[in-house]
């Protein structure tokens, strides 16, 4: 079997998380060992064309992006 290369983030939690998807501008994060952490942030970059994660703005962009992750895999 192949190995897949799994990309890690640190948050500003401290705690490390693996990168499950990027959709759109939102990228999507798992704690490993942790069944029940899963964050979503939103991909924007700097002057400098840097790219970094930052919280959801609100509730409403939380429940747009999560739809975008369920109509993904729904159906798998």
């Amino acid at each position: 079997m192949d190995e897949m290369e799994v990309e890690y983030v640190t948050l500003e939690d401290g705690s490390d998380y693996f990168i499950v998807d990027i959709i759109e501008k939102y990228v999507y994060l798992k704690k490993e060992d942790d069944e029940e952490t899963f964050e979503i942030r939103e991909i924007t970059k700097n002057e400098d064309g840097e790219e970094f994660f930052v919280e959801l703005a609100n509730q409403d962009e939380y429940e747009k992006a999560l739809l975008l992750f369920t109509n993904k895999y729904a159906s798998k």
